[in-house]
């Protein structure tokens, strides 16, 4: 299945996110499923790191949960708030690719 993790940042936590961005980096790519992309987005307008995107390949959402918990980003609060989801692709090129 392909699982989406959506977290949101906490702009207050910028000395985090600089401090912990090795780790976070180095966590990710570690996973023990396959990461089909990952990266941040900001709004329009923004200089700040909004929120971030992982899009993984996994057998349950359950294993995408137990890995974000363990991120250097959650465990230290850069995220204020990190969901996930169950994605099912149904349009355009990159369908073809996952």
């Amino acid at each position: 299945m392909i699982g989406i993790r959506v977290a949101f940042s906490d702009a207050s936590k910028l000395e985090e996110r600089t401090k912990f961005h090795p780790q976070h980096k180095a966590h990710l790519s570690s996973a023990p499923f396959r990461v089909l992309i990952s990266g941040p987005a900001s709004l329009e307008n923004s200089e700040a790191t909004d929120a971030a995107f992982l899009v993984a390949e996994v057998d349950t959402l359950q294993d995408l949960k137990a890995f974000s918990d363990r991120d250097p980003f959650v465990v230290n609060k850069v995220y204020k708030d990190v969901r996930i989801f169950e994605w099912k692709p149904s349009l355009g090129d990159l369908v073809k690719a996952i």
